[in-house]
């Protein structure tokens, strides 16, 4: 590598320098976990040496080799991230050799064009998302929400809720100064949301259990006034929604304990097992629409081998599930798991 880097500093032909660069990446890459830590330093040097007098196509078939090397040096992967947009957007949303501590350390500073790169990744941990939540704005927000591979903590589930809440009061304030028959009824949620600005959002600190959530006065709408009626504006369901349509259930199970009081273990375990009346029952109490829940059934279904008639009986069961119901399980729930519920909370 070397004699490589010699010639590659040598030479006056931007061409040639572009084909040995290719070459000494080609190789670099292929001795995987076996390079040395000075090996990876004189890589770094050479690329970082003669990156910015590249032309800007040669720039852009380098960046695309080095964003798909599984042992990319950190400091180059830095170095790359730093630079134009059409530079760090390949390697932040492609590069596997990023650290998760690197990428949210990345997060903590980067503008927000690079965090919808990083956001985009086909995977995003808890540590990564967090880090993102804390600055990105709603566009962010969205393609984190939308990402089937993003992860998030608790925390991270209720930002996108209290996110949800906040443009949901911003369409019906809207609504109410411009409501128009061609707006009226229509829902605004995080997955639409348009970019905004906001400050470095402060997690809460973890809570055992959730704020439960009240119970729907009624569960269907009268034939009678159904088209002239305006959606629940529910920004947990809303969430869920989102969430179940990228097949993420232990999100949903998050989702579900952190706002209706219960654990997210005991959650997790009630969606595992063959009983599917508890994951019907706290569904229901989240506002979680017909359709949405649908969705949740048929990933159910799928992971415990279940029917098509035996979902589709499930969502019909779902449809039809009153508020009393809902309320006598959820008490019945938290009896047995030795649950008190918090002065404060709304009554079920």
């Amino acid at each position: 590598m070397d004699d490589r880097r010699t010639e590659a500093e040598a030479t006056t032909s931007p061409a040639r320098r572009a084909q040995l660069l290719a070459s000494i990446t080609d190789l670099f890459g292929s001795a995987g976990a076996a390079v040395s830590p000075s090996t990876a330093a004189l890589y770094c040097e050479i690329v970082t040496g003669v990156f910015d007098a590249m032309a800007a196509e040669d720039r852009a078939v380098l960046v695309d080799r080095i964003a798909g090397l599984t042992n990319a040096p950190a400091t180059l992967l830095h170095f790359l991230s730093l630079r134009d947009i059409g530079t760090a957007e390949p390697v932040l949303r492609r590069s596997i050799a990023f650290a998760d501590t690197h990428l949210a350390a990345l997060a903590e500073r980067l503008p927000q064009d690079r965090l919808c790169a990083i956001a985009a990744r086909t995977h995003v941990s808890e540590t990564v998302s967090d880090a993102l939540l804390a600055r990105g704005d709603r566009t962010v927000l969205r393609l984190l929400a939308k990402n089937p591979g993003a992860r998030f903590s608790q925390g991270g589930l209720a930002i996108l809720v209290d996110e949800a809440e906040l443009t949901l009061a911003q369409r019906q304030a809207a609504a109410a100064l411009s409501e128009t028959p061609e707006t009226r009824g229509q829902v605004f949620d995080i997955r639409s949301a348009p970019a905004l600005d906001r400050s470095r959002r402060v997690f809460a600190r973890p809570r055992e259990m959730g704020v439960v959530i009240p119970l729907p006065q009624r569960t269907r709408q009268p034939a009678a006034d159904a088209a002239d009626a305006t959606p629940s504006s529910n920004a947990i369901a809303e969430v869920i929604a989102t969430v179940a349509s990228g097949d993420r259930m232990l999100e949903v199970a998050g989702l579900l304990a952190e706002f209706a009081g219960l654990p997210v273990d005991l959650v997790s375990r009630m969606i595992a097992r063959p009983d599917t009346m508890p994951l019907a029952v706290l569904c229901k109490a989240a506002g979680v629409s017909v359709e949405t829940f649908a969705s949740i059934a048929a990933i159910r279904g799928r992971r415990h081998g279940h029917s098509p008639a035996a979902v589709d009986a499930l969502v019909r069961a779902y449809e039809i599930l009153g508020p009393d119901d809902v309320a006598s399980t959820l008490r019945f729930l938290r009896a047995r798991h030795g649950i008190e519920i918090g002065s404060s909370a709304p009554a079920v």
